[in-house]
Parts: C-alpha cells; sequence; structure tokens
C-alpha cells in the first residue's frame, strides 16, 4: 500500500478532491486550514501580512490508484492557476500495523 501527501494551496483544494472522487480513492483524510512556509520562500500564515491557507490529504490506498492519482495530480500541475497556487504530493510505502 501507499501513502500519498497531498500539500495545496486552499484555492485549488476542490480541484484536488475532484481529482480524488474521481480515481475514485476508496477515502482520505483532509486537514483545512494548514499553515506553513514553501522550500521557495512562499509563506501562507492566514493573516494580513502572509494572506492564505493550505489543505492537506492523507491518502492510503493500493499502488494502482495512487498511480492513477499521481498522474492526474501531474497534469493538474500543469496549469497555470495551479503552478501560481501550489500544488505537491509526496508518496511513502506503508503496511497496516492495526
Amino acid at each position: 500500500m501507499k501513502l500519498v501527501w497531498i500539500l495545496c494551496n486552499e484555492s485549488i483544494a476542490e480541484e484536488v478532491r475532484e481529482i480524488l472522487d474521481s480515481v475514485p480513492i476508496g477515502g482520505y483524510t483532509v486537514w483545512q486550514g494548514v499553515l506553513g512556509t514553501s522550500s521557495g520562500g512562499d509563506a501562507h500564515w492566514g493573516d494580513a501580512v502572509w494572506p492564505g491557507r493550505n489543505w492537506a490529504f492523507m491518502v492510503v490506498d493500493d499502488d494502482g490508484r495512487t498511480s492513477r492519482l499521481v498522474s492526474l495530480l501531474e497534469g493538474l500541475k500543469e496549469q497555470d492557476h495551479v503552478k501560481r497556487a501550489g500544488l505537491k504530493a509526496f508518496i511513502q510505502e506503508v503496511r497496516e500495523a492495526v
């Protein structure tokens, strides 16, 4: 099984959610209003100085569906508005423990 972390600006979160639902992924967890900075120096603290927030998605599914998910996210990231907003995905191998 794979665990996929998806981090994106709140402005494109619904597009990411639509991709998750289209795969279809069996289930996922979402954190809204995530704050932080990127390696490029962009900051989102949700205030007047550093406006904006991010969403974080955690997906655990089989290899076939996560491969399709990553492919669709790569296609989404090619769009100019998504490049400006910010989208990252990270993959880890996982095993169910309990």
